[in-house]
């Protein structure tokens, strides 16, 4: 074996049902042997709880109730694992969430008897024991979460981002009527000028005045914007130096980190501090120009009023023209000035927008890769074990979860999609449906997924105004199928017995001998042909690669597999033991094997045959 492997070396119980159980495991194939109740599963699944294994076949229940009832409220496990010469050490106990450990390490693979029945009938069962075999499969799967955290948060952004974009366009649909208004009352200013000389100067003066007006409004509004920004964010910055101050640390090894908190926390507060003072000297100087600004504005309203009064004096209807083309000039200038946002709020959309498709890039890109290592994994399969079983995979075509999305999306939307859902799952993908909702690529959908303009309008329509975070981000993965042949014809493992599908599932699960593997009683539901001539070869030979752990009551495996350490288990009803434990070849270890499991003597006999001859 490898010594750059990881290997569980020992296990200690404290408390319940196996207190001060002390046991110790061998690098190679490790028989968990005994009659029924003495806790042979009880220490699969302590080990389970100890290293936080968790269950492959998402229809196992947690099995970590299992471990506390043994342990009861006080007990605790203790694990000693050895990777690279190194020696790691990990305690859990009954009420602790996770396990501590002095380091990192990958879990072992652990199988219970009902998760063996079951892992090939579901799709995510399946691809979870193909991903079993990669390692680092965990970092790439990490990555898509990060990254779909993003993207759901750009998502959320972009929606915001074109609801503003709308209200601003709203403002502004009367622009183009107001500078035809403009152009009129000009037109009549200036017939005005011309039937009377006298208030041509008046005129020029009050436009001047309306102009500069025009201008400062716009400053004000701008500057009231900025006082209001300035305030919240003195606000948000002041809250954060009334956050609840942390507790101190007792132990010889934390309390140094006292100080260091408490330094970096004033070093902080001197940094916030200084934040605050600076953003209250600006606010104080934008109040300064906002008064001056807004005193300037009550001066120019009444030298505009003193000229329209003069305007007024010469020709009735001059003032009332002079005064409409005043405010409408304000208005304006005040909707350009929104146009100018506009530009800079279209400029933030394509952003974000770009953005999501960027990250929607990558995500397929990780997801790629990882199809890649599940098909070399499903190769390597199908060369061990064809003809008898045979294995597949399919890139991204798990869509339920995809179509969940998009239904819980559409729902409430009053449209007929329930029928359309299969179809816009199957020809577009997530990347290109932001495409078509963002873009409201109308004729290009209903082309894509086969219906009118009209129905494909209100669907995309209808999803540009929602935020659709949970389609972009739902899970889309690649499908596992395995078959077995049976007379002649494969079968998927659906159509299989129980015994079939244990037949798929352990001759795939002994195929991975990248990690600790454990399993209770791998043998039940097999015929006792299987067991010797394909099942024992298999344990046989993945023990020579990786640690392997099992429970079982069929003397075959512990003794044709050459368990390098059988430990006999044995209760007085109240506590659990170890009554003996060595090699197949210690006379304690014989005597009991050839005593309490099924076929002992048959087993011995049939090694001794297979060695003489």
């Amino acid at each position: 074996m490898e010594r750059n492997k990881l290997i569980i070396r020992n296990l200690k119980v404290e408390e319940g049902f196996f207190s001060n159980l002390d046991l110790s495991f061998t690098s190679g194939l490790n028989v968990l042997i005994g009659g029924r109740g003495v806790g042979k599963t009880s220490i699969i699944e302590l080990l389970r709880f100890g290293l936080a294994s968790g269950n492959l076949s998402n229809n196992s229940n947690d099995s970590s109730g299992h471990a506390v009832s043994i342990l009861q409220s006080s007990g605790r496990v203790s694990i000693e694992l050895e990777h690279e010469g190194r020696i790691i050490n990990v305690s859990r106990s009954a009420m602790d969430k996770q396990p501590i450990s002095s380091e990192i390490f990958m879990p072992p693979i652990v199988f219970s008897q009902k998760e063996i029945e079951t892992i090939g009938l579901n799709a995510e069962g399946r691809l979870n024991l193909i991903d079993s075999f990669i390692p680092e499969i965990h970092e790439e799967i990490e990555k898509i979460r990060d990254l779909n955290s993003i993207l759901a948060s750009s998502s959320a952004l972009l929606l915001q981002l074109r609801k503003e974009l709308s209200e601003l366009y709203e403002k502004t649909s009367s622009l183009s009527n107001l500078k035809q208004r403009e152009q009129v009352l000009q037109s009549q200013q200036a017939s005005f000028q011309k039937q009377n000389h006298a208030v041509s100067n008046s005129q020029k003066q009050l436009n001047e005045t309306q102009n500069n007006l025009a201008k400062l409004m716009v400053d004000i509004d701008n500057l009231d914007f900025i006082r209001s920004f300035l305030k919240n964010k003195i606000s948000n910055v002041t809250s954060i130096l009334n956050e609840q101050s942390l507790p101190q640390l007792y132990t010889t090894e934390a309390a140094g980190l006292n100080t260091l908190i408490q330094n970096s926390s004033i070093r902080e507060r001197e940094i916030i501090n200084q934040a605050i003072q600076n953003n209250v000297a600006t606010l104080n100087q934008v109040e300064a120009i906002y008064k001056q600004l807004t005193s300037q504005r009550l001066s120019l309203d009444v030298v505009a009023r003193e000229k329209r009064t003069e305007v007024e004096g010469f020709t009735e209807g001059a003032g009332a023209v002079l005064s409409e083309l005043g405010r409408i000039k304000q208005e304006i200038a005040q909707l350009e000035n929104i146009n100018k946002l506009i530009d800079d709020k279209n400029l933030q959309v394509s952003t974000i927008y770009t953005k999501c498709q960027s990250y929607l890039e990558k995500v397929n890109g990780i997801k790629n890769s990882i199809f890649e290592k599940r098909s070399a994994v499903i190769q390597k399969l199908n060369s061990n074990l064809s003809p008898i079983i045979r294995s597949s995979i399919s890139p991204q075509s798990t869509l339920s979860f995809y179509g969940e999305a998009l239904e819980n999306t559409l729902r409430g939307s009053g449209l007929k999609y329930k029928e359309l859902i299969p179809v816009i799952i199957d020809k577009v993908s997530p990347a290109w449906l932001l495409y078509y909702s963002h873009t409201l690529k109308y004729e290009d959908f209903a082309i894509a997924i086969g219906v009118q303009r009209d129905r494909a309008t209100r669907i995309l329509a209808y999803l540009n105004e929602q935020d659709i975070a949970s389609v972009l981000t739902a899970k889309i993965e690649d499908t596992i199928e395995f078959s077995l042949l049976d007379k002649g014809v494969y079968k998927n493992v659906s159509e299989l017995s129980i015994g079939q599908r244990c037949t798929v599932a352990l001759s795939v699960i002994l195929e991975n001998s990248s990690r600790v593997l454990i399993i209770d009683q791998p043998e039940d539901h097999l015929d006792n042909e299987f067991i010797a001539k394909i099942l024992i070869k298999a344990i046989k030979q993945r023990a020579t690669a990786s640690q392997t752990i099992l429970s079982s009551h069929n003397a075959n495996i512990p003794v044709l597999g050459n368990a390098s350490n059988v430990v006999n288990l044995d209760s007085n009803g109240r506590r659990g033991f170890i009554k003996c434990m060595g090699s197949t070849d210690d006379k304690p270890i014989k005597d009991v094997i050839e005593a309490i499991m099924e076929g002992g003597r048959d087993a011995f006999r049939t090694r001794s045959e297979f060695y003489s001859d």
